[in-house]
């Protein structure tokens, strides 16, 4: 799979600088940069899943940018247009902002998606007194949507283990 810069740019309200062929970076009006893509799932799936990043790569923080969801919508629209595909997300714990980060991927889902061609599912994982958030998404038409369902509530059973970082 791949998505192209220059079709996200016909409708991102920022520029979109392709670094791979489903990551790209970006810089907002207030000069912070971000990364954004997906990374091939090589644990859930065989094929057809992939991990959905956001990433502040300086961790700087300006004032609330609605372009910026703009841009994440425009590229998970580009991303469910393609073949059947399955995205993931686990919310970063490192700064204990992971529920505020699940909330904004039911905020896109439900303001923004298509909810109506899509579902969203998410739950949280409590290991070692954190709790860590956990979502798939995917079309309703997808072929394997209920076994897929099905296989990832078994699956976040074992995302601590998985995905959780050990202590040194």
């Amino acid at each position: 799979m791949t998505l192209s810069a220059g079709i996200l740019n016909q409708s991102s309200p920022y520029v979109l600088k392709q670094l791979g062929d489903l990551t790209f970076r970006f810089v907002t009006d207030q000069q912070i940069h971000y990364t954004v893509g997906f990374y091939k799932d090589t644990i859930f799936m065989d094929d057809g899943a992939y991990y959905f990043f956001i990433d502040n790569t300086e961790h700087e923080h300006g004032s609330y940018d609605p372009k910026i969801l703009e841009v994440v919508t425009t590229i998970l629209e580009e991303f469910f247009s393609q073949e059947p595909t399955v995205m993931l997300y686990i919310c970063d714990s490192t700064d204990k902002r992971q529920a505020a980060r699940d909330r904004l991927y039911h905020l896109w889902f439900y303001d923004y998606a298509r909810s109506h061609e899509m579902t969203l599912y998410s739950d949280s994982v409590k290991f070692k007194n954190v709790n860590y958030y956990a979502g798939i998404l995917m079309r309703h038409d997808h072929p394997l949507h209920d076994m897929i369902l099905s296989y990832y509530q078994d699956f976040l059973k074992h995302v601590p283990q998985l995905y959780v970082p050990r202590d040194k």
